[in-house]
Formats: C-alpha cells, sequence, structure tokens
C-alpha cells in the first residue's frame, strides 16, 4: 500500500481510493516484531501522510492483534459521520454507583450505564473530547474516550469536580447515584446471624456544583422514577429544570423497554422552552440531547 504497488485486488482498490481521495482505515495486525520493525513504521508513517487513517493493534502475548469490530466499526463511524462536535469538550457521567455495608457486600442499583455510554460514543464520533466518569457499569466505554473510573457516589462527585478545573462546553449526567450512603461500613465481614441495624445518610449529589463550577456549560440532568403517571414525571423533570440545568430526560423505569439495561427508552426531554416525548434506541436520544445541546450552544455565539 506505502509503495503503490498494485499486484492484488486489495491493493488495487486502496490505490484507486487513494487517487480518488476517499477515506481509508487500515487495521495491521502481525508479529509484535514485525509490526516494531522501522520500515514497517516508516510505511506507515508514509500511509498517514497519504490521509490513511490507521487504527494501532493491541500488543498482546508478543503478537500486534487486531483491533476489536467495535474499535473498527467505531472508527468508520467516526470517519463516515458529520464533526460538528470539534474542538468541543464533553463530560459524561455514568453507571450506578456502590455503597459499601463491609468489604464485601453494597448497595447499590440496577443501572447498565447504557445511556451514559451511548452519549459517550456518539459525541466521540462527532469528534467532541470526550471524558467518561464511570461507575461500575456493564456496558463497554467506548475506546476513543478517556475514562474515570469510580465506585462510591463520592469518588464519582470527587472525579466530577476534579474535571470541571477545566472548562466543559457540555455536561451530560446519566448517572444513577446512589442518594444514600451507610453511615460507618463495617471494617469486617458482617456475619448473617449478626444482622446489623443500617444507618443511613444522603450522599453527595454529583451536579450540585455544575453550575458554579461550569457556568458557559450546557448542563444535563437524568431524573429516573418508578411507575408514575405522565403528569407525575413531567412534574418530576421540571422540578429537576428548576435546580439550575439547561435540560432534564426523565423516564418511568417500570415501563417495558425503558427500564435499565433495555437498547431503548422512553423519555420526556424538557427544556426552558417546552418539552417532548421520545420514544427510540438510546442512541437516538444520546443523538437528540447532543443535537440539542449544540443548538442552544450555537444561539449563544
Amino acid at each position: 500500500m506505502a509503495h503503490a504497488i498494485d499486484d492484488t485486488p486489495v491493493t488495487s482498490v486502496v490505490s484507486v481510493a487513494l487517487g480518488l481521495k476517499k477515506p481509508i482505515v487500515a487495521v495491521p495486525a502481525m508479529h509484535e516484531s514485525m509490526y516494531q520493525h522501522k520500515l514497517f513504521q516508516e510505511n506507515l508513517a508514509k500511509l498517514r501522510s497519504a490521509g490513511v487513517h490507521v487504527l494501532e493493534p493491541r500488543i498482546e502475548e508478543g503478537k500486534a492483534k487486531l483491533a476489536s469490530v467495535e474499535e473498527v466499526v467505531q472508527s468508520v463511524i467516526e470517519l463516515l459521520g458529520p464533526h460538528d462536535m470539534e474542538g468541543m469538550r464533553v463530560l459524561v457521567t455514568a453507571g450506578p454507583t456502590v455503597e459499601p455495608i463491609d468489604p464485601i457486600k453494597f448497595i447499590t442499583n440496577r443501572s447498565s450505564g447504557k445511556m451514559g455510554v451511548a452519549v459517550a460514543r456518539v459525541a466521540a464520533s462527532r469528534g467532541a473530547e470526550v471524558t467518561l466518569i464511570y461507575g461500575p457499569g456493564t456496558e463497554a466505554p467506548p475506546p476513543n474516550v478517556k475514562v474515570v473510573r469510580v465506585q462510591t457516589t463520592r469518588e464519582m462527585c470527587v472525579a466530577f469536580d476534579r474535571e470541571l478545573k477545566s472548562p466543559h462546553d457540555i455536561i451530560v449526567s446519566t448517572a444513577a447515584a446512589q442518594d444514600f450512603a451507610i453511615e460507618r461500613p463495617a471494617e469486617q465481614k458482617l456475619k448473617h446471624f449478626e444482622p446489623p441495624t443500617l444507618k443511613l445518610v444522603p450522599a453527595p449529589r454529583v451536579l450540585d456544583e455544575a453550575r458554579k463550577l461550569a457556568p458557559n456549560a450546557f448542563v444535563v440532568g437524568f431524573k429516573a422514577e418508578f411507575n408514575v403517571s405522565d403528569e407525575e414525571l413531567l412534574a418530576a423533570a421540571k422540578e429537576k429544570l428548576g435546580e439550575g440545568l439547561d435540560m432534564v430526560v426523565a423516564n418511568d423505569v417500570a415501563r417495558p423497554g425503558a427500564g435499565f439495561g433495555s437498547e431503548t427508552n422512553e423519555v420526556i426531554i424538557i427544556t426552558s422552552s417546552g418539552s417532548k416525548v421520545m420514544r427510540a434506541t438510546k442512541v437516538e436520544i444520546a443523538k437528540a440531547i447532543l443535537d440539542a445541546a449544540m443548538a442552544r450552544l450555537r444561539g449563544r455565539d
């Protein structure tokens, strides 16, 4: 490829694509010693200078292994999709938090992290620099974002405040952070024949300092309710919007297809200019959130 040798159908296609200035993603895989060879690295550099996007392999067990399917797909999406968020910085919180009872047991919730990971993935694919503060969710984070791992709500708050010491344009807090923590977690494992009395105390709230730390950012909060009417859900969203947020996304996790871990969601999206109901995949909802944020930020310019 680097020397324009067209002796196979693949290399011929690449040469034609380069001549037509079509986007190309190269995904190398080989033994690590071959990959690290000076001449091979020079050829990779030559391809990059010609506009080829090289997806780095995973170095494992002495081999430069093929990048994962997810990484390849994400790279293609980024290459072909819109890049309207280039130069923007996005901070996302996702997943549950856990509060220890003792060194083994803890209280938590059913959040998978899917919604927040979707927001992070879509923002990154549109060119944004994304930081994902992630509790112990089950959804794999995208490969092209900065991931800050946390466990407790306090850890999430500390990480959140620390990241906001540098400017961010958009903040999306999807995390299902615990509302309560154990006042005094046991230092040793509690025995089953010694049932404890657990005293709960309010946990810190992740978004409490957002407006003060990021006065110019577009701030999105999420509100989860259980088995409520549309009117009650809207009222809860409006109340949260009054906490200084630019947008609130509210859902009733008791409804089919809208609960934790599902690929879809049914939400009410509310801003100061109105509200709308959206039934869609979490990726589509992520796109709608970011579209609205971008429109508002452009309106401020």
